[in-house]
């Protein structure tokens, strides 16, 4: 074999190992401190998803979590924002519904305020018909201080 293409399969070799180490490394910056999702994260991404900006949703969830580019997205794609989506049920519409009464509404913001989201999340879904799924996103997002 001819020395020159040695040497240019050799530098394709050394090139393939280097994108490979990089993806499968990542751009992880050892001194940067990961926020999680905190309650002004949650809000960010929400707010970023509303406004039609997915890429930027993404971002932020990447920023905050570390989380490589392929689980943020199908996370972003998964996130509840109240009043969006095929098949939510949002708590107002839930109450103008006539599906969730005042005092369930009274309850579950004690249930939520007292910690017990577990409880919340089940009497939202059989006050209201919605699934596990839906209940859960709900009483996650649920603002104790509104009057739905």
């Amino acid at each position: 074999m001819h020395p020159l293409v040695k040497l240019v399969l050799i530098l394709v070799v050394v090139v393939v190992a280097v994108v490979v180490w990089g993806r499968v490394m990542g751009r992880k910056d050892p001194d940067r401190e990961l926020v999680g999702l905190t309650d002004t994260v949650r809000a960010r991404i929400s707010r970023e998803i509303s406004a039609g900006h997915t890429i930027n949703a993404i971002k932020i969830y990447r920023e905050a979590t570390g989380a490589p580019l392929a689980d943020a997205k199908r996370a972003v794609d998964g996130w509840f924002v109240p009043g969006r989506g095929p098949g939510v049920r949002d708590a107002a519409a839930s109450f103008t519904e006539g599906r969730l009464t005042r005092e369930a509404r009274a309850r579950i913001s004690e249930l939520i305020l007292a910690g017990r989201q577990d409880d919340a999340t089940t009497l939202y879904a059989e006050a209201t018909g919605a699934s596990d799924s839906e209940a859960t996103a709900i009483i996650r997002t649920w603002d104790t201080t509104q009057d739905y």
